[in-house]
């Protein structure tokens, strides 16, 4: 993988990579360490998929993984080349996970296989409604329903991002207005143009659990991909805006980014012991 970017799972925290360049903010501690020591980057995944509560899917060349997920979904990441059916013959397996989803509510996922068969949890009444409305048209239109689905993205406010088998893709809005216009109208604006121009989803898009002024979409057209983001609104946005620029557009490097990261956690705890001295004095000379 040329380059990944994944939402943390608190505001205002992500993650960028690109070669051996990386920039983040508030990463997770289930995999923050990994991207501290530069034993994670661009160069040394495949994939990187990630969710709410640490949840991540972290795949290597060599098809090592890692993973935190929902326990219901966690057996289900685990590679199967061969099963054995009901009349006793050994059938192909579902393979290997190559790419996974994750809701922002924390419960429900999505996971591809390199079989092309895939599955998703724990049950259709947990899905938002968008995703139930897809299932029940496949039902009904398609002989192997959902196992056409060949991507997802779970926004929030139950928008959903679809790219089927066949490449073409699909964006879904609620039916409820109420609901609907909490949803960022540029990001609507964004998918609704790039469908119509004939562009189809990647796999590196994903969705901020937190604010849908935030989004990273990867556009696909014949040879052509480009990534498009927005990192949401305000001073602070900027800010993230311009850093993820640098990384995907390779300026700096990767060393320099982790020492500043470094610095600042080491600014920061100075910063908490002089405060926790100057508190202790006060306290001991209260009286």
């Amino acid at each position: 993988m040329a380059a990944f970017f994944a939402w943390g799972n608190v505001p205002n925290s992500f993650i960028v990579a690109n070669g051996s360049l990386l920039d983040y903010e508030n990463p997770p501690p289930e995999y923050e360490g990994k991207f501290k020591v530069d034993e994670w980057n661009a160069m040394q995944l495949s994939a990187f998929y990630t969710g709410p509560n640490g949840y991540h899917l972290a795949i290597k060349p060599n098809n090592d993984w890692s993973a935190r997920g929902p326990q219901d979904m966690l057996p289900y990441l685990q590679a199967q080349s061969t099963v054995i059916g009901s009349d006793g013959l050994v059938r192909l397996g579902r393979g290997r996970a190559t790419f996974a989803a994750f809701a922002p509510d924390g419960t429900c996922w999505f996971i591809r296989y390199s079989t092309n068969q895939c599955l998703w949890g724990p049950d259709p009444k947990d899905f938002p409604s968008t995703w139930r409305t897809v299932i029940a048209d496949l039902e009904q239109t398609h002989p192997r329903k959902d196992e056409c689905i060949d991507f997802v993205a779970f926004g929030l406010h139950e928008l959903l991002l679809l790219r089927f088998e066949n490449g073409n893709s699909l964006m879904l809005l609620p039916d409820d207005p109420a609901v609907k216009s909490r949803i960022s109208p540029s990001l609507i604006k964004e998918v609704e143009e790039r469908l119509a121009a004939g562009w189809t989803l990647g796999n590196r898009t994903t969705l901020c659990s937190f604010d849908t002024n935030r989004w990273f979409i990867e556009w696909k057209r014949g040879t052509m991909a480009e990534f498009r983001y927005n990192m949401g609104e305000g001073e602070k946005s900027a800010k993230d805006m311009e850093r993820v620029t640098k990384v995907l557009q390779g300026v700096g490097n990767d060393a320099a980014l982790v020492a500043s990261h470094q610095n600042a956690q080491l600014m920061a705890a100075q910063g908490n012991l002089a405060m926790a001295v100057a508190l202790n004095r006060s306290v001991n000379c209260w009286w």
